[in-house]
C-alpha cells in the first residue's frame, strides 16, 4: 500500500490533491490510508504540498494572459509559473525513480527487494519544495488585491526574513516582478513615456490632458505614493518624475531634441538596461546622472535660447515702472485720455500713445521682440469708472517662458503695476497741483502790483493768500508721503528683491528651482508692497486692510486737485478782470482823461462763496487725510512682516504733524 501511495503521488498530481482533502479533514483518514501514525503524518505533508500547489496554480490562472492586470502582475504570475515548472521537473524525476529504480541492495539485517523510493524518502525529497510552495502561496495571497508598485512593496516586505532560503526564494520572484517596473522607469527617464496600465506605475498622468507648458509641468503628472516600490525613496521618486517631465517639456514646449540625440543619453540608457532588483545604489546613480544632465540642458535652454532673465528685466522695467523716461512719456500722453469715462476711451488710441511713448524715450532701443510683447489693455469697466481705473499695461509671454511666468504670475505683476501706476498718477497729480499753486502765486503777485499801481480794489485777494499757504502745506505733506512710499517700493522692495532674485538664478539647478526662485521673488514683491498684507489677528482694526487704507489715502490726495483748480480759475479770472481795468485806465490817461470814473463797475474779484467752498473742501480733505494717514500708520505697526514696518520710519514725520 505504501508503494501504491508513492506511485500515485509521483504519477498523478491530481490524485494526490484528491487524497489531500480526506486526509486533512477526516480524523481517522480514508479507508485506504496507511495504518501507521507516522505514515499518516508523512502522507499529510505530501497532501499539503499538493494542496499548496493547486492553490498557487489557481492564483496564477489567467494572470499571464490578462493585460488589464498590468505588466507587473503578469510578471508575478510568470515568476510563479517558473517556480511551478521547477516543481513539475522534480515530479518527473520522482516518477522516473518510482518506475525505473531497482530494488535496494540487501543490507545486513534487512530484507531483499525493498522499494528505493519510500514514503519517508519521498517526504525528505519534497521537504524543500514544500517550504517553497508555502511561501509561494503566501506571496500569492499577500498580493491578491494589489498591483503595480504596491505589489512589489508587498512582496519585498516578505523578503525581510532571517531564513536565507526564504529570502532567496522571495528575491528570486522579485527579480522577475521588478523587471517590468525597471523598464517603466527606463522609458520614463529616457523617453518621457508612460506605457503602463492605469494605477500601476508610481507616476500618473491625466489621460485627457494634452496641454503643454505650465499645465504639463505643474499638474499633468504626479506621484502615486501608494505605488512607490520600497527601493525608491520619495526624493528619488521626485527626481525621476522631474526628469521625465523635463523630457516632455523640451519636446513639447521648447521643440528641442538635442538632449534626446546626445551621447550622454545613449550611454546612460545603455547602463540602465543592466539594472535589476537589488541594485538600488546603481539605480540611484543612473537617475542622478540622467537628471543632472537634462536639468543642465533645460536651464541652458531657458537662459540662453529663450533669455528668461532678459524678459524678467523687461517686465521689471515696463510693468514695474523701472523705465522712468518711458513711464513719464506714457503718463503725459495717455493722461488726458484717461481722464475721460472708460466707455469713451479707445484701446487702439492708447496703444498708439504707447508706441509714441516708446519712440520718445530710450525704450526705442529695446529689441523688437520685447516691444512687440508690450501693449495696453482696458479691463472690464463699470459705467462710472474713468480710464485711470481700467488702464493696464500687459507683457505677453508664450511657452516655454509661460511655464515659469504663468497667467497667475502675470496677474500678480499686474497687481504691483496697478499700485505703482496709482502712485505715479498721484505723483503726476501733485505735480499738476504744484504748477497750479505756483501759477496762482505769480498771478496774486501781479494782482497785488496792479492794485497798488492803479488803485483797483480786488475783493477776496488777501484771503486767497491764506488758502494758498494751506494748500502748499497739505500738498507738501502729501508729496512727502507719496515720495517716501514710492521710494520704499522702488528701492527697498523692487531693487532689493531683484538683487536677491538674480543671486538665486545664478545657482538654480533645475526648472523647479527656477520656478521656485521666481515664485519667491514675486511673493516678496507682493508681501513688502502691502499687496497681501492685512492686520494681525486680534487688532482692533483687523477688519480694515492696509491696502484699502492706502487706496483711500491716494483717492483723498487726488481730490486735492479739484479745489485748487477752482481756486486757480477764480484767481485767474480776477487777475484778468483787474488787468483789463488797468489797461482801460492807462488808455484813458493817455488821452488826458481821468483813469477812473464813478460810473465804472467795481471788479467782482474772488467771491466769498467761492472762497468758502474752497476752504470747506480743503478742510475736509485735510481732516480725512490726517485721519486715514494715522490709521494707515497704526496698521503698519500691526504688520507681521518686519520689512514692511521699515516703511513706518520713512513716514513717521507725519505723526509729528
Amino acid at each position: 500500500m505504501l508503494a501504491a501511495v508513492c506511485d500515485s503521488i509521483a504519477l498523478s498530481y491530481q490524485q494526490a490533491v484528491a487524497r489531500a482533502k480526506p486526509c486533512l479533514t477526516c480524523k481517522r483518514g480514508p479507508k485506504h490510508a496507511p495504518g501507521s501514525r507516522l505514515e499518516r503524518q508523512l502522507l499529510l505533508r505530501l497532501c499539503e504540498l499538493g494542496w499548496l500547489f493547486k492553490k498557487v496554480q489557481q492564483h496564477t490562472h489567467g494572470w499571464y494572459d490578462k493585460t488589464a492586470e498590468g505588466t507587473i502582475r503578469q510578471a508575478f504570475g510568470s515568476a510563479l509559473q517558473r517556480e511551478l515548472a521547477d516543481f513539475y521537473r522534480l515530479l518527473a524525476t520522482l516518477e522516473m525513480q518510482a518506475k525505473q529504480a531497482p530494488a535496494r541492495p540487501r543490507q545486513p539485517g534487512g530484507a531483499d527487494g525493498a522499494v528505493y523510493l519510500t514514503l519517508r524518502r519521498l517526504t525528505v525529497w519534497l521537504a524543500e519544495p514544500l517550504l517553497r510552495m508555502r511561501w509561494l502561496a503566501l506571496m500569492a495571497d499577500h498580493v491578491a488585491d494589489v498591483k503595480g508598485g504596491a505589489l512589489v512593496r508587498a512582496i519585498d516586505s516578505l523578503a525581510q526574513h532571517g531564513d536565507p532560503f526564504v529570502r532567496a526564494c522571495v528575491t528570486r520572484v522579485l527579480h522577475h516582478v521588478c523587471a517590468p517596473l525597471l523598464d517603466m522607469i527606463r522609458k520614463w527617464l529616457f523617453d518621457g513615456r508612460l506605457e503602463n496600465a492605469p494605477g500601476e506605475f508610481f507616476i500618473s498622468a491625466h489621460p485627457s490632458d494634452s496641454g503643454t507648458g505650465g499645465a504639463l509641468w505643474r499638474s499633468r503628472y504626479w506621484l502615486e505614493a501608494g505605488m512607490m516600490p520600497p527601493f525608491i525613496s520619495p526624493d528619488l521618486a521626485r527626481q525621476i518624475l522631474r526628469t521625465g517631465k523635463s523630457i516632455n517639456f523640451l519636446r513639447d514646449c521648447c521643440m528641442d531634441a538635442e538632449w534626446m540625440q546626445s551621447s550622454t543619453r545613449t550611454n546612460l540608457a545603455a547602463a540602465a538596461t543592466q539594472l535589476t532588483y537589488g541594485q538600488a545604489g546603481a539605480l540611484e546613480r543612473v537617475v542622478q546622472e540622467t537628471s543632472s544632465s537634462i536639468d543642465r540642458h533645460v536651464i541652458d535652454i531657458m537662459m540662453n535660447k529663450y533669455r528668461f532673465v532678459l524678459h524678467c528685466d523687461a517686465i521689471k522695467r515696463y510693468l514695474l515702472l523701472g523705465q522712468g523716461d518711458f513711464i513719464q512719456a506714457l503718463m503725459d500722453l495717455v493722461g488726458p485720455d484717461l481722464n475721460k469715462r472708460a466707455a469713451d476711451i479707445s484701446e487702439y488710441s492708447l496703444n498708439g500713445s504707447l508706441d509714441a511713448a516708446v519712440r520718445a524715450s530710450s525704450a526705442q532701443y529695446d529689441e523688437a521682440d520685447i516691444l512687440d510683447r508690450l501693449h495696453v489693455k482696458l479691463d472690464r469697466h463699470a459705467a462710472s469708472e474713468t480710464g485711470w481705473d481700467v488702464f493696464t499695461l500687459r507683457y505677453e509671454v508664450a511657452e516655454p517662458l509661460a511655464t515659469v511666468l504663468p497667467a497667475s504670475a502675470m496677474t500678480s505683476y499686474l497687481r504691483v503695476f496697478r499700485l505703482l501706476w496709482g502712485l505715479k498718477r498721484v505723483e503726476h497729480t501733485l505735480a499738476r497741483t504744484w504748477h497750479l499753486l505756483n501759477a496762482m502765486q505769480r498771478q496774486l503777485a501781479v494782482l497785488n502790483t496792479l492794485q497798488r499801481k492803479h488803485g483797483i480794489a480786488c475783493p477776496g485777494s488777501d484771503a486767497v493768500w491764506v488758502e494758498l499757504r494751506h494748500c502748499h502745506s497739505i500738498r507738501n505733506e502729501m508729496a512727502h508721503f507719496c515720495a517716501n512710499l514710492q521710494n520704499y517700493i522702488m528701492l527697498e522692495v523692487l531693487e532689493a528683491a531683484w538683487t536677491t532674485f538674480m543671486s538665486k538664478l545664478a545657482s538654480v539647478n533645475d526648472l523647479d528651482d527656477l520656478i521656485a526662485a521666481h515664485t519667491d521673488y514675486l511673493a516678496t514683491l507682493l508681501r513688502q508692497s502691502l499687496l497681501d498684507s492685512a492686520c494681525a489677528p486680534g487688532h482692533p482694526d483687523s477688519k480694515t486692510d492696509v491696502l484699502k487704507e492706502l487706496h483711500i489715502l491716494l483717492r483723498i490726495i487726488l481730490d486735492l486737485l479739484g479745489p485748487i483748480t477752482r481756486l486757480h480759475e477764480a484767481v485767474e479770472l480776477a487777475t484778468s478782470e483787474v488787468r483789463t481795468r488797468a489797461r482801460l485806465q492807462e488808455e484813458r490817461t493817455a488821452v488826458g482823461a481821468w483813469g477812473s470814473r464813478a460810473a465804472d463797475k467795481r471788479p467782482e474779484g474772488i467771491s466769498a462763496d467761492n472762497l468758502q467752498d474752497t476752504r470747506s473742501s480743503l478742510q475736509r480733505i485735510t481732516r480725512e487725510y490726517s485721519q486715514h494717514q494715522r490709521l494707515f500708520m497704526q496698521l503698519l505697526l500691526s504688520q507681521p512682516h518686519v520689512d514692511v514696518r521699515f516703511l513706518m520710519f520713512r513716514l513717521e514725520a507725519f505723526q509729528a504733524k
